[in-house]
């Protein structure tokens, strides 16, 4: 549970008649279910609500109050006692004084030596002697009666064996001792309580009073009954309760009252309450299929006293159908709920067949509102669409906008991030970058990978043989660095060495055989412009070298 409201709680809120277990710091438990011990030590205070069995003795300092069926053996009563309901005896009951028994069910050997007042009925299961019986109400005898001179009986119910000096009134009622079993001729009416403890074979019966049989009884022909309770029974055309109309189902429960509810209820109090439907007779469970309560051996969640299950024994295939008689005119949907008048937690609609997981709504073939967890990997056929965080490893293709943080390789199985077409409107901050063309303001081209700006005047490009351009869209012979429309400004500069020494450092320009150094050729000097103080140039008219001393032209 994750709502404890004990010390120690397994399961729900006990407290608020909730399955579950709760254990408090005082001591206190509280079960919903069953308990179980060895022994219980201590004093019990409640209601013993099923069937108890007490091996040792039980000293009662107060009351008894007892109102079913009591089982005693030996009873040692030194005061008053009043009984409610029934008393069952299966040993001799010593009575001193005078006692009055309303319903008794007596097994053993009774002995009476005084009058005995019977007030109510007088069920009898076995042989009993009776000297003198006065019988002035409805009795009920579930075994054979033996009796003697002086004794009248004015009405008998089934199992009368070897009648002597017993006088038995009854319209059109034959009873007969053949191996137990009573034949009825003609129509029998039954006005008040009538129980048949032996076979009975009716051709038709009419009762207007409740109709108890605790034997096999056959029905030939229409029983009309306001009730009946009969151990076992078998029907072999159909069965109509609630209406007297000719039931056109085997078994068939009509209401007609306006309001009236029809209510089917299988009930075991301690066990498993079971419909089963199928095509078998027995309980193999092999074809046949089940819907129970209570729940059952080697299932899963089926919690005994709470779990419903819908069981498949077979092989085959669990349907849902709606709307079976017309799939166009559906208008209903599949709903799970918990609890009643609450919300609904998942829907299937019936038409779309969309499934809803916290939405009742469902806008698409799959609509969940709230997190999801998949353990395994999840295919998406199509569009992916995220509305919030993507956290994870993304494979596959990615189309979107980034709005977060993109953590780890796109491309995680070489432990390379492969982009195509990266647009970066921000900074880019990288320790290494590995990247086969590159344009910035322009496209790259294939030969010229790195490309900058798109105007020739302002473009600087590499090619893949390493020749760089700058200012220039022309790529020369021989000239790894093509820059002869711009003007190049740097600090110190060296030709053929790796450490400059000075500004210009030529010391090692070229090969040894080829180590010189070219001045820039001009056809005079009249045609410079703003000469500085220092310059140096080669006249080609004269063939000489010229240098600037701030003022004027000379040789040197």
């Amino acid at each position: 549970t994750e709502d404890p409201r004990s010390t120690f709680q397994v399961g729900n809120n006990a407290d608020a008649g909730e399955k579950g277990v709760g254990i408090s710091s005082v001591g206190n438990i509280n079960a919903t279910g069953i308990v179980t011990a060895v022994s219980f030590v201590g004093d019990l205070t409640g209601n013993i609500v099923s069937g108890s069995t007490f091996s040792g003795d039980i000293d009662l300092n107060a009351d008894l109050d007892v109102d079913g069926h009591t089982n005693l053996d030996n009873v040692n009563i030194s005061g008053v006692t009043t009984t409610t309901g029934n008393v069952d005896i299966n040993a001799d009951l010593d009575v001193d004084g005078h006692t009055n028994l309303d319903n008794i069910n007596i097994s053993g050997v009774t002995t009476s030596t005084g009058n005995i007042d019977l007030d109510a009925d007088l069920d009898v299961d076995g042989h009993t002697n009776l000297d003198n019986l006065s019988v002035s109400g409805v009795s009920t005898f579930s075994g054979p009666i033996v009796g003697t001179s002086g004794a009248t009986i004015n009405s008998v119910t089934i199992g009368i064996e070897a009648p002597s000096g017993i006088s038995a009134t009854a319209s059109n009622l034959l009873l007969t001792s053949d191996g137990g079993t009573t034949s009825i001729a003609n129509d029998l009416g039954v006005t008040g309580v009538s129980t048949f403890s032996q076979d009975v074979a009716v051709a038709g019966i009419t009762t207007t009073k409740n109709l108890l049989v605790t034997g096999v009884t056959t029905f030939s022909g229409a029983v009309n009954a306001t009730s009946i309770d009969v151990p076992t029974a078998t029907v072999t055309s159909r069965l109509g309760v609630g209406s007297t109309e000719t039931p056109v189902s085997d078994i068939q429960i009509i209401k007609q009252d306006f309001g009236a509810d029809a209510d089917l209820q299988v009930s075991a109090l301690n066990g498993i309450s079971a419909v089963k439907v199928g095509r078998e007779i027995g309980t193999a469970k092999t074809h046949t299929s089940e819907i129970r309560f209570g729940g059952g051996a080697g299932a899963p969640y089926s919690n005994s006293g709470t779990a419903l299950d819908i069981i498949n024994y077979d092989t085959g295939n669990f349907n849902y159908h709606l709307s079976g008689n017309n799939a166009n005119a559906v208008v209903g949907d599949f709903h799970w709920h918990k609890g009643i008048n609450s919300a609904r937690l998942m829907t299937l609609t019936g038409i779309g067949g969309s499934l809803g997981i916290g939405n009742t709504q469902p806008t698409k073939e799959l609509d969940v509102t709230g997190a999801g967890n998949f353990s395994g990997d999840v295919t998406v056929g199509n569009n992916l669409t995220v509305g919030g965080a993507l956290l994870g490893n993304v494979q596959g293709t990615l189309t979107g906008n980034v709005s977060g943080t993109l953590q780890g390789n796109s491309n995680a199985t070489v432990g390379i991030s492969t982009l195509n077409n990266l647009t970066i409107a921000g900074i880019v901050t990288a320790s290494q970058a590995s990247i086969t063309s590159i344009g910035i303001g322009t496209d790259p081209e294939v030969n010229r990978p790195v490309r900058v700006n798109d105007l020739p005047s302002e473009r600087i490009f590499i090619t893949s043989a390493g020749t760089i351009g700058i200012q220039t869209s022309i790529v020369l012979p021989g000239v790894g660095i093509n820059a002869s429309q711009t003007v190049l400004s740097v600090g110190a500069i060296g030709v053929g060495v790796t450490i400059v020494h000075k500004a210009a450092d030529f010391s090692n320009a070229g090969l040894s055989t080829n180590r010189m150094l070219v001045l820039p050729k001009v056809n005079g000097t009249g045609g410079l412009q703003d000469p500085v103080s220092g310059a140096v140039v080669y006249n080609t008219a004269t063939n000489r070298v010229m240098f600037y001393n701030g003022s004027s032209w000379g040789n040197i």
